[in-house]
């Protein structure tokens, strides 16, 4: 009998472990969720475009490190790319720190978007694909990863609002 209570025990303690460890991931998400949008509001940038990309790019998570240790943080700043030589990779997983350096950059590419009339999915393509590369590679290079583009549209149904979907429609 005894066994089996602390199995029990043993049960509820990993069970309840588990429902905090998801619930403190839930809550840095929406945090970032939260810093991307007010960052978003800051640069005059519709906040649909950055919360896909951060999503598509990290899954919300400011600790991702990628492409072999040099794309940092929730939107991947690569060195080569946007990320700056001289700041530190602790610098760079900083959500703030991050978080500017990729929509001030996504705002250049908006504009151009904007420009050239680009709307909805074709703009976020257009904008993840030329913001943040120094090459500037664009819709050419994204219509040959389909996997990031099929990502990223289905982010862009999460983030975007009914009412600015009836807009670019």
């Amino acid at each position: 009998m005894k066994r089996e209570t602390f199995i029990f025990i043993l049960g509820v303690l990993a069970a309840a472990a588990l429902v905090f460890h998801f619930y403190d991931q839930h809550q840095q998400r929406v945090a970032m969720m939260d810093m991307i949008k007010e960052t978003a509001k800051k640069h005059d940038i519709p906040a649909w475009i950055p919360l896909s990309i951060a999503e598509t790019e990290s899954g919300f998570d400011p600790k991702t490190i990628g492409d072999a240790g040099t794309s940092y943080g929730l939107f991947q700043l690569h060195r080569g790319g946007l990320a700056p030589e001289e700041m530190t990779e602790d610098e760079l997983l900083k959500p703030e720190e991050n978080i500017e350096i990729a929509i001030t950059n996504m705002t250049r590419a908006y504009e151009r978007a904007q420009v050239k009339g680009l709307e909805g999915i074709e703009m976020l393509t257009y904008i993840a694909n030329t913001s943040g590369w120094p090459t500037q590679r664009g819709t050419d290079w994204t219509d040959q990863n389909t996997n990031y583009n099929k990502k990223l549209a289905k982010n862009f149904k999460k983030h975007i609002k009914i009412k600015e979907l009836a807009v670019l429609e």
